[in-house]
């Protein structure tokens, strides 16, 4: 006959460490390093970021998007230090991120470069998500020194006219360019 011997003392502390046990599994399964995938922010880059040039040398930048979601148009000015550098003419090439259907529009002015870029609506093309290029512009420089590339009047629309949704986190990384 099989004889079963109660020890309360022993019973509380295999309750203690079972109860141990189940908090560690809780916590780790609520930690951050889940396995879903964290949302990442809107980045809009100069790239590359820093360029060294000769006077009179043309040099290229791309502006690349990642984690875009729907979309539709982009509108921006590139302001830089006209004293230092100059667009040259047929600035801006239209990027492969976005589809055939495009209007576009850039305006070359002394010290900025004013571009719009969007999908056309009789295209029936929804709003473009992911990551790619936007588009490259060449840049001279005219003059020993240094000028910083920023965006100002930055607008990223959806197919409705509204901001898409994850502007309002974008990080923004800006192009220099030296001129020696």
């Amino acid at each position: 006959m099989l004889r079963t011997v109660f020890n309360p003392e022993l019973s509380g502390k295999r309750i203690l460490f079972l109860i141990i046990i189940a908090v560690m599994i809780f916590s780790i399964s609520c930690s951050n390093d889940s396995t879903e995938p964290e949302e990442e922010n809107l980045k809009l880059i100069f790239s590359p970021s820093e360029q060294t040039v000769t006077v009179n040398t043309e040099t290229d930048y791309i502006i690349k998007v990642e984690n875009a979601e729907n979309l539709f148009a982009f509108s921006a000015e590139i302001v830089f230090d006209s004293s230092i550098a100059e667009l040259v003419s047929n600035a801006v090439v239209v990027g492969g991120f976005w589809n055939s259907d495009l209007v576009e529009l850039n305006v070359v002015e002394e010290d900025r470069l004013s571009i719009t870029i969007s999908l056309q609506q009789t295209s029936g093309e929804d709003g473009i998500d992911g990551d790619g290029e936007l588009f490259t512009f060449s840049i001279e420089g005219s003059a020993v020194g240094q000028t910083n590339l920023t965006f100002e009047n930055l607008q990223m629309i959806d197919e409705n006219g509204n901001e898409i949704s994850n502007f309002n986190e974008i990080e923004i990384t800006n192009g220099r360019l030296i001129v020696e």
